[in-house]
């Protein structure tokens, strides 16, 4: 007979998409961050030097100072949420345990003295309700705050490298085109790789493709602009 908690489990198991949500939040946060942070830096930097050697060079040191910044952040967020879930189960564990000894005592003093048998019987019904009470709460639990299983060095590298290749994507215009150019590119392949990436993000996830398309391109675009604004009111004046 298969136990009754590992039967609730296995139709409760969450499926590869909802599994991955840890890594998927993981990949937009550094990816988005890094390709928004530095497509208003070169930007501004394009508004208001017109230089590209100096837009590249900003934009590659911002490309390494988020990486490694975003890194960090993960690593000890992800580190602190393990912790505070580790302590937390184990005090729950230890209050489920005195829980556990109070019900046995409860219903043993109030079945009295009837048959042995059927105190047993009623007694081992109630645990496995408890039991599968517990496996439905440890799926919820997985399904719903996936991050917390997430190894905390894990968390680091996916952030820190989903950073680095977002930031790349604003800036590699720039390498290859005339400033003027490659401000244009740089805002269109932007947009592109957000819009991309909310459609993606909606259907691992969950909820409606065109929105989280549009979310993620109207965050970029108000960064863009915002980049742009600040370059234009620090636009070196002609020789």
């Amino acid at each position: 007979m298969v136990p009754v908690r590992d039967e609730l489990a296995t139709m409760l198991r969450v499926p590869l998409p909802r599994r991955a949500a840890g890594l998927v939040r993981d990949v937009i946060l550094g990816g988005q961050d890094g390709l928004v942070n530095v497509l208003g830096l070169v930007l501004g930097m394009a508004a208001a030097t017109g230089d590209g050697l100096l837009v590249t060079t900003a934009g590659l040191a911002a490309l390494l100072a988020e990486s490694i910044a975003m890194a960090g952040v993960a690593f000890t967020a992800t580190g602190a949420e393990r912790a505070l879930g580790k302590t937390t189960r184990s005090r729950l564990a230890l209050d489920r345990g005195a829980r556990v000894v109070d019900r046995r005592e409860a219903l043993a003093a109030r079945l009295g003295d009837r048959d042995p048998a059927v105190t047993n019987l009623v007694l081992r019904e109630v645990e496995l309700e408890a039991d599968a009470w517990r496996a439905e709460v440890r799926v919820d639990r997985d399904a719903l705050a996936p991050v917390r299983e997430t190894k905390p060095i894990k968390a680091a590298l996916v952030v820190g490298i989903s950073t680095a290749i977002g930031s790349s994507v604003p800036l590699l215009p720039f390498v290859v085109l005339p400033v003027a150019d490659a401000a244009i590119v740089a805002l269109g392949l932007g947009a592109l790789v957000l819009g991309i990436a909310g459609f993606v993000r909606a259907d691992l996830t969950g909820g409606a493709r065109l929105r989280a398309a549009v979310e993620m391109v109207g965050i970029g675009l108000v960064s863009a602009f915002a980049g742009f604004l600040i370059g234009q009111a620090l636009r070196a004046p002609a020789a």
